[in-house]
């Protein structure tokens, strides 16, 4: 294919007028929504000030916490009587405070909460939540301003007691989770945060302390030597009314909000860090890379006739020449019914029914990934007759007639290629990260099977956006895919479509991520099956 490098080739932005429309839409939804997703309360208790439980004040309390938290008792959990904290030590030492503040000052900052908190929405990669503004933004909230306060004032001395660390500030918001937001793994390593909090605020009725049932959970991972977070989860703390946790942040905080569940009630915090010097565990951070692609060359072994594979207009001479042009103008192009239709229900009905038989591996990290990849060796009929395919130098040979790039004849110098099945339920997703951003000019193919609305979509993201790493829901991130800087970033949206071959051709530095799939999509056909490979000159 040829380029120029006043003009780079890259997937086609989505239509102005479109995404013009969309922005009024969303602006228009957020104004009254946030606020008819919270349940009011039954009474509202009338409160001047926010008040700090004194059981914490206790030195004894101070005292029990602190020998708790010393490297001696890191081994073991441990409970204190009087007040129900705890310590937990595996997979990193997070502490749980029941009963933070004075009966009822919960319910009087949610009453507030309801009555003068805007939300934004919050949607990326990494997370779909509301957010608030900072604290220290609030003039008209007085609870929350004070609660603020008491952060600064009494939290904060306090915990440099427990932790012998020095703190300097604290940064806080608001997060509300409705049934279907979440956010995904992450060590919140960024700079001079310290120590991370979650204030949890659930006074009603009924929904004081959730159930697993419910979703919301902060859910711990264990890492590896690498400190790679791993699956699976291997601890869940549940929303609690009046409960405060902290965590130490360092190079194995990794930590995701479950997906909330219900209906009812919304999963509503006061979260935020506390901060002190750079925090020396992310210089470390910064040189961890996750894992590449494995390219291989074109198998020579394997030479299948195309034409008992593809649907016949594919392999017609003007429509090859057609959607070199469109790849050319768009750098992208879906194919229709790309293979015959009999090989392509063959190929699903396989999979569905030996889909429990097959080897299949998680891929990971969970900070970097989180869906089923097929074991080739596996693999046997029709599937392992299309994977063969995508590696062949037949399909190396078309995909030079669609895109004009140097895969085979006398120019090719090593072209190569991924080739990857993948298999994608709720739960699945990938992020942004090094690992998914293009060093190199590359050609992706995706082909669904099974496909369903919602399952395994792909976003691409300009190579002139801001690179993110997963350290935050908030302030720290790439623009957020809402409002006017979506034209910045997203190129292009790959929505799952049967026996569809979508092409990009993506130029280097262009990233990609699979949004999660969420507990609300359906997938009564079973899971969604995807062919996904990249190819190089």
């Amino acid at each position: 294919m040829e380029t120029t490098s006043s003009s780079p080739v890259k997937p086609r932005r989505k239509d102005k007028e479109e995404d013009g429309r969309a922005e009024q839409e969303d602006s228009s939804d957020q104004v009254g929504e946030p606020q008819r997703k919270l349940p009011r309360l039954s009474e509202a208790v009338e409160s001047k000030e926010v008040l700090l439980n004194e059981k914490y004040q206790q030195p004894e309390i101070t005292q029990w916490l602190q020998t708790a938290w010393t490297e001696e008792r890191k081994t073991q959990d441990t409970k204190e009587g009087q007040t129900g904290a705890q310590v937990f030590s595996d997979p990193f030492q997070i502490c749980l405070l029941p009963g933070m503040l004075e009966q009822g000052q919960s319910q009087a900052l949610v009453a507030e909460i309801i009555q003068k908190v805007e939300w934004s929405r919050k949607q990326m990669d990494l997370y779909e939540f509301y957010q608030s503004t900072d604290l220290s933004n609030m003039p008209t909230c007085r609870l929350l301003t004070n609660f603020l306060q008491v952060l600064r004032k009494q939290v904060r001395p306090w915990l440099e007691k427990v932790t012998h660390l020095k703190l300097d500030y604290v940064s806080a918001s608001c997060s509300m989770y409705t049934c279907g937001d979440y956010l995904l793994v992450h060590d919140d390593l960024l700079k001079d945060r310290q120590v991370a909090f979650i204030y949890y605020l659930s006074p009603w009725e009924g929904a004081e302390e959730w159930t697993e049932s419910q979703g919301g959970c902060l859910e711990i991972f264990g890492s590896d030597d690498q400190c790679f977070p791993q699956f699976p989860v291997q601890r869940k703390i549940a929303p609690k009314d009046n409960q405060f946790a902290f965590f130490k942040v360092g190079s194995r905080s990794f930590h995701q909000v479950g997906e909330v569940t219900t209906f009812d009630y919304p999963r509503l915090t006061i979260n935020g860090w506390f901060h002190g010097e750079t925090n020396e565990a992310f210089v470390a951070d910064s040189l961890r890379a996750f894992p590449r692609l494995n390219y291989l060359q074109p198998d020579s072994n394997n030479k299948p006739p195309l034409c008992l594979f593809l649907n016949n207009v594919y392999l017609k001479g003007a429509t090859r020449r057609s959607i070199q042009k469109r790849i050319e103008e768009n750098s992208e192009i879906c194919l229709y019914e790309f293979f015959k239709r009999e090989k392509f229900e063959l190929a699903r009905s396989q999979l569905l029914a030996e889909s429990s038989t097959l080897k299949w591996r998680r891929q990971g990290p969970a900070n970097a990934h989180n869906y089923e990849v097929l074991d080739l060796t596996t693999a046997r009929g029709t599937i392992l007759e299309l994977l063969q395919l995508f590696r062949s130098h037949a399909m190396f040979d078309l995909l030079r007639d669609f895109t004009d790039l140097d895969l085979s004849g006398a120019d090719a110098d090593r072209p190569t290629c991924s080739v990857e099945l993948q298999r994608w339920s709720h739960g699945n997703y990938t992020v942004l990260g090094d690992g998914l951003a293009s060093e190199e000019n590359t050609l992706d193919l995706v082909y669904y099977l099974n496909a369903a609305e919602g399952a395994a979509v792909i976003t691409y993201l300009s190579p002139d956006a801001e690179m993110p790493t997963a350290k935050a829901p908030a302030d720290v991130r790439r623009s957020d895919y809402d409002g006017e800087e979506e034209d910045d970033s997203v190129l292009l949206t790959i929505t799952p479509v049967d026996n569809a071959l979508n092409i990009v051709y993506r130029c280097e530095g262009t990233t990609k991520f699979t949004k999660y799939v969420s507990r609300n999509t359906p997938l009564e056909k079973g899971p969604v099956f995807v062919i996904s490979c990249s190819y190089k000159e």
